[in-house]
């Protein structure tokens, strides 16, 4: 969470010898663990996109964050190699979609307008008939909602909402809200997390940068499409530890408090978060197990591991700094 306030438990400064900035990790490092952030074209599906990835870019290993419907665009995170064990942290972040439905009927703009409202907050949904998922109600929450653009049958919509939450049935059920019958024409997704647009690139321009890369020896085009890790948790609260206390936590121990350097502001328990190094590496995704402000004071367990992204062998075991 980029925007969240830091407090200092514990004064620390990261030893040189050990670890690596993430922006600093060689190409062969990324590869082997970051992800592309590919602005998927209309018509392939999710998996097709990142098994091309795979076989472009020479990989064992590739999976996609998030899945688009093959008529859906926008951001597909997909992870390389090692890369696709930050999944979760991704796949379930908030994601927000621009989309264009066309009514049966013309309806008044305001009125649209005022629908869509009727929408933020929590939702009831059946999973559509073409979704991969279990056909059973459940609730999701809009954040945020807002007519576009109104003209003649077609209605432009932005919606900010939970993991899970699906443009489709919103768009049913708009039209059943309005009295009318409502199909989605397009739909593209927009943001994940804090990845926005910005942050993405086509197919071509990836596989265009990696081959020249190794046909030219230049790697300057594939560091701008290719991403640490780390960038896909940014949405997440995080703690920092210690150096002296990143190898237990690597090794997958829970994160005593006392091992906290520093810490970001509004994490509730039971939260995910990122337990990072002073380096800005991502060491684990974790549970909390108590608020920023028991952290702050307490010696007892901190937060419990999920999963663990960093090699038990870039730092060492503890040790006494001066």
């Amino acid at each position: 969470m980029e925007n969240a306030s830091w407090y200092t438990r514990e004064k620390a400064e990261p030893a040189e010898e050990y670890g690596t900035l993430p922006e600093k990790r060689s190409i062969e490092e990324l590869l082997q663990k970051g992800f592309f952030i590919v602005d998927k074209p209309f018509g392939p599906t999710s998996n097709q996109v990142s098994h091309w990835v795979k076989e472009e870019i020479d990989l064992q290993k590739t999976g996609h964050f998030g899945t688009l419907d093959p008529n859906a665009t926008g951001i597909l995170p997909v992870g390389l190699n090692q890369g696709t064990r930050v999944n979760n942290a991704l796949a379930h972040a908030s994601k927000e979609y621009v989309f264009l439905a066309e009514l049966e009927d013309e309806k008044d703009k305001e009125k649209i307008r005022e629908t869509l409202q009727d929408f933020k907050g929590v939702n009831k949904q059946v999973p559509p008939e073409k979704s991969a998922v279990k056909k059973e109600e459940r609730e999701r929450e809009v954040y945020q909602i807002e007519l576009v653009e109104a003209r003649g049958k077609e209605v432009l919509g932005r919606v900010k909402c939970e993991s899970g939450f699906y443009v489709r049935v919103l768009i049913n059920q708009l039209g059943e809200k309005l009295g009318t019958e409502a199909e989605m024409e397009e739909l593209r997704r927009t943001q994940q997390g804090a990845l926005s647009e910005e942050d993405s690139d086509t197919l071509q321009d990836i596989v265009d940068a990696y081959h020249f890369y190794k046909e030219e020896d230049d790697e300057e085009a594939l560091r701008e499409v290719l991403y640490p890790i780390e960038k896909a948790v940014s949405h997440l609260r995080k703690i920092v530890v210690k150096d002296s206390a990143v190898n237990a936590v690597a090794n997958g121990a829970d994160l005593g408090a006392a091992g906290i350097s520093q810490l970001q502001d509004g994490i509730s328990e039971g939260e995910r978060i990122a337990i990072m190094t002073l380096k800005g590496e991502l060491i684990a995704l974790a549970e909390a197990r108590m608020t920023s402000e028991k952290m702050y004071d307490s010696d007892e367990t901190a937060a419990t591991l999920n999963s663990v992204h960093m090699e038990p062998e870039a730092y060492p075991k503890r040790w006494k700094q001066e």
